[in-house]
């Protein structure tokens, strides 16, 4: 991770951007973004449901969606971890667990 952030340079397009599905990701996520406090953090709840790689269902919960991002909301809240971005997976909401897309 060093590499590729001095690979990319100080530009205003550099970010840490994290999936979270659980408190080992969270953690995870704080840890790395304490070692590059220059950087923006975003994190975004991860789609607790994707259907297998064979399937062709795009459908989504989108009730589990906005529960995991409540989830992550509350945690960093709770940290007084403010500097975070705390987003959902955009590509999830518009076209599901589609592939290819």
């Amino acid at each position: 991770l060093a590499a590729c952030i001095e690979a990319a340079g100080n530009t205003p397009r550099t970010v840490l951007k994290f999936v979270i599905f659980d408190d080992a990701d969270y953690a995870f996520a704080k840890e790395v973004a304490n070692r590059h406090p220059h950087l923006p953090v975003y994190l975004q709840p991860g789609n607790h449901n994707p259907p297998p790689p064979e399937a062709n269902d795009a459908a989504i919960d989108i009730d589990g969606i906005m529960q995991r991002m409540e989830w992550l909301v509350e945690k960093v809240i709770a940290d007084g971890w403010y500097e975070a971005h705390v987003l959902p997976q955009l590509h999830v909401l518009i076209w599901g667990n589609k592939r290819g897309v």
